[in-house]
């Protein structure tokens, strides 16, 4: 479901800072495997493991070595990713 990113969330992908070629679905917000989940209701929650790196700016750079620093802890608890 990565395509719909940059369509859906383009604005929010835009105040973060997102190069402007990545606004619309000229690139996948992730290749790789990631976890969703949708309700019978329609709502849902979608998370990729290693979203595209040059996806954002600055904000995109903190957010990819936070999730570094945790991701032995994580595969601690729920496995390899």
């Amino acid at each position: 479901d990565a395509y719909h990113v940059g369509w859906t969330h383009g604005a929010a992908l835009q105040a973060l800072g997102a190069k402007k070629d990545r606004i619309g679905n000229a690139h996948m917000f992730s290749e790789s495997p990631g976890y969703q989940a949708t309700t019978r209701f329609g709502h849902g929650l979608g998370s990729a493991f290693d979203p595209a790196a040059g996806l954002l700016s600055e904000v995109g750079k903190e957010m990819m070595e936070w999730q570094a620093q945790r991701r032995d802890l994580i595969e601690q608890r729920i496995g390899k990713l």
